[in-house]
């Protein structure tokens, strides 16, 4: 299917190619939003230039200028310490940032705010299916890799299995590398972060032709502790969506957003940006990096601590009902 691009796209692109033009460090100036994003090589830090393009083009608030760090870890600490008052956050951490516990113990920022959910990744986890393992409880003592080597997915799996008392033994490594030793039998199974849950992960799909593999799901009362120890968030597969998957299943994951600062982004600010993030969707779309998802929907959903009392102020005004649980106490609406 060919893509036609439109008018907008081509202005979007121009936006992306402009600002990745820059050089990193004079991306920020005096008086602008720093805005903490990621590595320069990943996919996502062309979103997040594009997107901070298209906020300067539509809005009068002050310029948001993009920030390369080394990925969501950096940019979370550095909004949580004040080096810049916006970035991209693994959600599951921030309750921490809020609390003053985890990472954070004993250094509360009650400032941070959500602004969005922007992406979401299911954490599917399939076995050989030669191993006899059918369930989450039978990987105690199972050989299986936690996630790519140094990744959120590695620490959040590790995290949820000594939460559930669940001791298997970990193989540590890259997934190209957990990948082949799956296939050789070296190792009973993998962690592996899809896309979404309506369609098979491309790696796992292609190792299904030469290796039989099994999808082991969470049960109900797992996933629901796993929410509850705000350790991972949980989705539901369908029945089908992998070979030989015949009943639906559940799969934890991650969630991520942008964080910001509430004593460095004014009401106002935050207003304008929520404005073009969930009223103007069409011009996120074009320069997505895949096919980006409903913001709203999963904002709604996903979000682990309040938003800004901004961005309430224009979701409420859009007509949008809000979860009590992320209105900030400083919402005046």
């Amino acid at each position: 299917m060919t893509r036609h691009i439109t008018r907008r796209a081509r202005r979007a692109t121009t936006a992306i190619a402009a600002a990745l033009a820059l050089p990193l460090a004079a991306q920020a100036q005096d008086g602008d939003i720093s805005f903490a994003t990621t590595s320069s090589s990943s996919g996502w830090y062309s979103f997040f230039a594009g997107y901070a393009s298209i906020i300067n083009d539509e809005t009068d608030i002050r310029n948001i200028s993009v920030v390369e760090t080394g990925g969501a870890g950096d940019s979370q600490r550095m909004t949580h310490a004040g080096q810049t008052p916006m970035g991209i956050a693994n959600l599951l951490l921030a309750p921490h940032q809020i609390a003053g516990t985890g990472e954070w113990d004993g250094d509360a920022n009650e400032n941070i705010r959500l602004i969005t959910v922007t992406m979401t990744s299911p954490n599917v986890l399939v076995v050989r299916a030669d191993s006899g393992i059918a369930s989450i409880e039978e990987l105690d003592g199972a050989t299986i890799n936690p996630g790519g080597l140094g990744t959120a997915t590695e620490d959040a799996t590790v995290a949820v299995f000594e939460h559930l008392g669940i001791e298997p033994n970990w193989e540590r490594a890259g997934m190209s590398d957990a990948a082949d030793f799956v296939r050789d039998g070296r190792i009973d199974g993998f962690f592996k972060t899809a896309a979404g849950t309506d369609r098979p992960d491309s790696l796992i799909e292609e190792m299904q032709t030469g290796t039989d593999l099994r999808l082991i799901s969470f049960t109900d009362e797992q996933a629901e502790a796993i929410r509850e120890a705000g350790l991972a968030v949980t989705f539901d597969i369908p029945a089908g969506v992998y070979d030989g998957q015949d009943d639906p299943a559940i799969a934890k994951g991650l969630a991520y957003g942008i964080l910001v600062d509430a004593s460095e982004i004014t009401d106002e600010e935050a207003y304008e940006i929520a404005r073009v993030t969930f009223g103007e969707p069409e011009k996120l779309a074009d320069v997505y990096p895949a096919d980006m998802p409903d913001l709203l929907a999963e904002t709604m959903e996903f979000g682990t601590v309040p938003l800004h009392a901004g961005v309430v102020a224009y979701l409420m005004e859009a007509g949008h009902d809000v979860p009590e649980a992320l209105i900030p106490d400083d919402y005046e609406g």
